[in-house]
């Protein structure tokens, strides 16, 4: 009977875990095509709202996507690489996101904007970061 028991929990305690980690894989992408010609997206959110966008990205392309909103509702983003890693994400408290990413080669990026507390008018953009000449050029020892 205690094996039982103890089994009930841990199931009860993992399972939502699971849920948790995975939720942002379960959501349905729409594809906005080249990252480099996105500029920025309004987006109805409803309480305990998510929503997922795919966007293509050249290795090396610095890039910095945010999230706003009027509303202080907590929203939160999270980036997803082409096989599905996690690359970044920013799940602080309020409106604002910020993740930056330098992607490591060629390929598609998820965005996965998540939204509670309320419904919002969430601001999503997307702008890449210029690279100082300094950061650009080689290292002398």
């Amino acid at each position: 009977m205690k094996s039982m028991t103890a089994l009930i929990i841990v199931a009860a305690t993992v399972f939502p875990l699971g849920t948790l980690c995975t939720a942002g894989e379960q959501v349905p992408a729409t594809n906005l095509g080249n990252g480099a010609g996105f500029k920025g997206k309004k987006i109805q959110m409803k309480d305990k709202g998510e929503v997922a966008y795919l966007m293509f990205f050249k290795a090396g392309q610095d890039f910095e996507a945010t999230t706003d909103g009027p509303k202080n509702t907590d929203v939160n983003l999270f980036v997803y690489d082409d096989a599905g890693k996690e690359v970044g994400k920013d799940v602080s408290p309020g409106p604002k996101c910020s993740v930056k990413v330098t992607p490591t080669k060629d390929g598609n990026y998820k965005f996965v904007i998540t939204n509670a507390g309320g419904e919002n008018t969430v601001i999503f953009k997307v702008e890449f970061l210029a690279r100082s000449r300094e950061s650009s050029l080689p290292r002398r020892l």
